[in-house]
């Protein structure tokens, strides 16, 4: 049985009952166009919230709108981005050809050489 969950902070993004109902029905449908009416009758989709100061990002529990526009979480993304643009710059990894990337691919799918 397929299950979608949307999750959500509680009282920020689904604000009324009505608009809850319209979400599911239309993540749904959604899916249904997707996978067939087949799956409809078995079809789950969950709406799970989470009430405010119980979740958080880098530690701080939110919503904390000074923390999330302020310098200590930009000096956070600022040491993140050098962090891995360093690992980037070091690695060895070498060029991809992109035509040679879609004839392995090719040869994977069909089991043999691309033709």
């Amino acid at each position: 049985m397929p299950i979608i969950t949307i999750q959500a902070i509680q009282g920020v993004v689904l604000t009324s009952p009505e608009q809850k109902r319209e979400l599911l029905q239309k993540m749904t449908d959604t899916f249904i166009s997707v996978v067939g009416e087949v799956a409809r009758p078995y079809t789950y989709c969950l709406i799970q919230e989470t009430p405010l100061m119980e979740w958080s990002i880098a530690g701080k529990p939110l919503p904390d709108l000074p923390f999330l526009y302020g310098q200590e979480y930009a000096a956070m993304h600022a040491t993140s981005n050098k962090i891995m643009r360093d690992f980037v710059e070091g690695s060895q990894a070498p060029a991809v050809d992109p035509e040679k990337a879609k004839a392995a691919q090719a040869e994977t799918a069909w089991g043999g050489a691309a033709t």
